[in-house]
């Protein structure tokens, strides 16, 4: 009679944990990637997660390629978007061009970064020739815009 009950309460389990949980496949990665890494499609595989627990969690993996990790991401667990960035237009450290515009005068210098940034983000940057650190703007073109 124990062995009968056991496997009834183990049906009503099976039944109560499946009923309405629909599982969706998202990517997760291979092995650990660590914080401020690349992500690269050989580095990810796919689970599948209970979408009700998948709000956040990126569906595809041309949601994560290029992207990099913000914090750890283990091996096997979906990814979610709070735990991702764009990669950095420019890196610290990195030779950049300082450019300034104003009507009828267009100066440009070599810089360096003093600090990594995206499109749109302000920068320091030292410039080479002068030794002075300036605060720019990253535009598109991944020039550093100065005097706005």
């Amino acid at each position: 009679m124990t062995n009968v009950s056991t496997a009834f309460a183990g049906f009503l389990l099976f039944a109560v944990s499946s009923a309405g949980a629909q599982e969706i496949a998202a990517p997760c990665p291979r092995a650990t990637i660590y914080p401020g890494e690349t992500i690269r499609s050989d580095m990810l595989t796919e689970t599948f997660v209970d979408a009700r627990d998948a709000v956040d969690v990126a569906r595809q993996r041309v949601d994560l390629i290029g992207y990099i990790a913000r914090r750890t991401l283990f091996a096997g667990r979906p990814i979610s978007f709070s735990s991702i960035e764009d990669p950095k237009t420019i890196a610290n450290g990195s030779a950049v061009q300082l450019v300034y515009e104003r009507p009828g005068v267009s100066i440009n210098a070599s810089g360096q970064a003093l600090q990594s940034a995206r499109v749109g983000d302000p920068i320091r940057v030292r410039n080479v020739e002068s030794g002075l650190v300036v605060t720019g703007v990253v535009a598109s073109s991944g020039v550093v815009q100065v005097g706005r």
